[in-house]
């Protein structure tokens, strides 16, 4: 078709046309609907309405209306007591894993602020980059947004309407004629609020940048008597015991408003219903894409408040005569969008101290000078910085002053591999899309980026007799500990002693400036580990060995990254050993797998020998019989099958003690699960390990027959296998993909990887 045919074009095929404009129509409807629902714009005798029913709600500081989003999504009823909005997560629905201890010390600071009236602190999350500070407050923010969406949360604003007068013809000549107060149609019909004039009988509308609470409308000393008789009705009190937040008793209005509201009521000769027929109640959600309530100051050198005065306004050439004396200015920037809400100050640190040392005095009295007049202010004050800034803002001579203005609360890096894991949850389903994931990939690199950030415990902390435990605990074994899983390679009573001293542990380098998690690999750096061992995978699989592969490169550049420019004390410190560790665990973990998909044994059948030799541990210390279904009698311990059992445990010195440990293990698990059946998997994990490395020992033969047919099959060596080799190859494939997750490939490679790196039960 050439550029100037003008034959109409048919966008939409045969029947589609009114199918779309059915949809138009239902959206209008909705829209409208929702519209009227909302009240999103209101007379002000509407909304003194809806303060009389919900005074306390309509009357929320920024504080307290912050502190009410966290109590309205409440917590998920964990013992560390996770706020359920951090599960809401941010804009994009990304979740914040772990930082319990956070997420109650923020709430805790706006108890604070809520019990004393006044927000006159800035909170300031500091920790190592990557540590999750950012999208924290943008959790925050979010549910805000979602939070004043709702009936419960919502929020009004007010503006001026100034109607056209009824002596002008604006419509027949296309404009706005000069407004005064004359009689309008308006009055004819009786109505007493220009708040819902339709928009062709506006002539002008003033916006109150501050998004101030309409209720400072009302003079002070009748604003306290009405909301004290209404609030003490809803709370069956006496009008004088009503306990008013301080912010409501003070004025409230900017400059230019009160200028608004006095000359408009010199005008009606002190009438101030005619003054509040202009004011338009306007109800406004929180954003943080559209800077309503939610700003974000990033770490430039601009001014954070600043105005400007209006002069080619058309609004301003259309008000009435009596406010055209008033030189009009307009307040920008962040500080004046986060009014009534949050003021995010990312990275403030990386700004020179002079560009916010005005905070000092506007956090104290809650206000912000400009030229023309200072204003006031109802904002939450948040910042962030990591750690080498604010070390570094610790040493001016200024931080004292800053230091009584700010709240710090340590945001570090997860220390529980399980939570580390569900940071990376949407990568894995993005990479899933082009490759095979194995199991455990993410699991081992997340594990090893855990081990980066832990310190060594200092002995000299605990009591004497516990620092031999202390001592006995290396990084791998701290996060087991950390995620409260029995420790490994240790004996039952150490286990058990630092199992009591986990609390401790966890909490020791608390107060210390290196704590633990302010260094090692952070999430960024993990996530790009694995999209690299991505990227140069060449089969199509993105496996723990490629994350090995990856690791080995990184662990040599010590000039990136700062953690591992530390030196090694002990096992701490020592990322190449990490890898080694998580090589080897990863071997461990598929070898069990392997042999239990080989089900050359029912693994029952290890539980419930273990399950008869604590029984009889029981009954011989006890001095009781145990009841043996068999004879239908009840007989002493067996003290035949406790010596095989104990000889298989590698049990030395004195088994006396060696038993009364057993029976100290069951009775602590419990004391922890009084109503749970005694589960002698999660309570003697050692143990039933070294019962199965003693069988498959006897069985090496045979496994060993099992894992060269798993390799031969579907290669050309298959042809050679007897019958039973290629069953049990076929068996050992089909359960690991069933139980396990791995493919018939995945389960070679990592084969493989075992066969060439082992150092467990089974020898080359």
């Amino acid at each position: 078709m050439a550029p100037n045919d003008n034959r109409r074009i048919d966008l939409y095929p045969s029947g589609t046309q009114a199918g779309v404009d059915t949809l138009l129509h239902s959206f209008s409807d909705s829209s409208k609907s929702l519209f009227k629902q909302r009240k999103s714009l209101l007379t002000f005798a509407d909304y003194l309405a809806l303060v009389q029913k919900s005074p306390r709600a309509l009357i929320r500081n920024s504080a307290t209306y912050l502190r009410d989003v966290f109590d309205h999504f409440g917590t998920s009823g964990e013992t560390a007591g996770r706020f359920k909005i951090f599960d809401l997560g941010t804009e994009r629905h990304v979740p914040i894993i772990g930082g319990e201890p956070v997420q109650k010390e923020f709430y805790n600071i706006l108890q604070a602020f809520v019990r004393q009236g006044v927000t006159n602190k800035l909170i300031m999350l500091h920790g190592p980059n990557g540590s999750a500070k950012t999208s924290t407050i943008e959790s925050i923010a979010h549910a805000m947004q979602v939070y004043s969406e709702l009936d419960e949360g919502a929020v009004y604003r007010f503006n001026w309407v100034f109607p056209v007068d009824k002596s002008s013809s604006a419509k027949l000549r296309g404009e706005s004629g000069p407004i005064g107060f004359a009689k309008t149609a308006m009055e004819d019909s009786g109505q007493d609020s220009y708040a819902l004039l339709d928009e062709s009988e506006i002539a002008s509308k003033l916006i109150s940048e501050f998004k101030e609470n309409p209720i400072y409308l009302i003079p002070a000393p009748t604003r306290e008597t009405w909301l004290r008789n209404w609030i003490s009705v809803l709370e069956g009190c006496a009008p004088g015991d009503v306990d008013l937040p301080t912010h409501i008793l003070l004025g409230g209005l900017s400059k230019r408003n009160q200028q608004i509201y006095e000359n408009l009521l010199n005008a009606y000769d002190g009438d101030s219903a005619k003054v509040l027929r202009h004011v338009q109640i306007e109800r406004f959600f929180y954003s943080r894409q559209y800077r309503v309530g939610i700003s974000t100051v990033e770490p430039q050198m601009s001014m954070d408040a600043q105005e400007k005065q209006l002069t080619m306004d058309k609004n301003l050439a259309n008000l009435p005569g009596v406010l055209q004396n008033i030189r009009f200015y307009e307040a920008q920037g962040e500080l004046i969008e986060a009014n009534r809400g949050i003021l995010d100050f990312s990275d403030l640190l990386k700004r020179p101290v002079e560009t916010f040392k005005y905070l000092l005095s506007t956090i104290e009295r809650g206000m912000v000078s400009l030229p023309s007049a200072t204003a006031l202010l109802d904002v939450i004050f948040v910042a962030t910085s990591n750690e080498k800034h604010l070390d570094a803002f610790k040493t001016i001579p200024d931080f004292s002053s800053f230091r009584g203005r700010f709240e710090f609360i340590k945001v570090p890096y997860l220390l529980r591999p399980s939570q580390e894991a569900r940071i990376y949850d949407t990568d894995r389903a993005a990479l899933q899309k082009s490759y095979e994931i194995l199991p455990h990939t993410i699991e081992m690199l997340c594990v090893w980026a855990v081990m980066t950030r832990l310190k060594q415990p200092d002995p000299e902390v605990y009591e004497a007799q516990l620092r031999g435990a202390v001592v006995k605990l290396d990084p791998r074994n701290k996060i087991r500990l950390y995620e409260g899983q029995p420790l490994a390679g240790i004996k039952s009573s150490d286990d058990h002693q630092l199992q009591e001293l986990r609390n401790q542990i966890m909490a020791e380098s608390n107060g210390s400036v290196v704590y633990e998690g302010r260094f090692g690999a952070s999430p960024r750096e993990v996530r790009q580990i694995l999209y690299r061992a991505a990227q140069t995978s060449r089969d199509g699989m993105v496996g723990p060995t490629d994350v090995f592969r990856e690791l080995e490169i990184l662990v040599k550049d010590r000039s990136v990254y700062d953690f591992l420019q530390f030196e090694p004390r002990g096992k701490y410190h020592d990322a190449p050993l990490f890898l080694k560790m998580i090589q080897d665990e990863f071997a461990d973990i598929f070898e069990t797998e392997l042999l239990a998909s080989l089900t050359l044994v029912e693994e029952q059948q290890y539980e419930q020998l273990l399950q008869r030799y604590v029984e009889n541990i029981v009954a011989e210390i006890k001095k009781e019989k145990i009841y043996n279904p068999k004879t239908s009698s009840y007989e002493p311990a067996n003290q035949n099958l406790m010596r095989e059992l104990e000889k298989v445990l590698g049990i030395s010195g004195s088994v006396e003690k060696h038993r009364e440990s057993v029976l100290g293990r069951v009775a602590a698990w419990k004391i922890e699960n009084p109503s749970a059946k005694m589960d002698i998997a999660a309570i003697f994990p050692d143990f039933l390990r070294k019962a199965q490395d003693h069988y498959y020992e006897e069985k090496s033969k045979v496994i060993e027959a099992a894992q060269r047919a798993m390799l031969a099959t579907g290669m050309p060596d298959e042809k050679s296998l007897s019958d039973q080799d290629r069953s049990l190859a076929l068996t050992g494939y089909t359960q690991l993909e069933k139980r396990f997750g791995y493919s018939q490939r995945a389960a070679r490679a990592s084969l493989k990887f075992l066969l060439a790196n082992r150092k467990g039960r089974l020898k080359k």
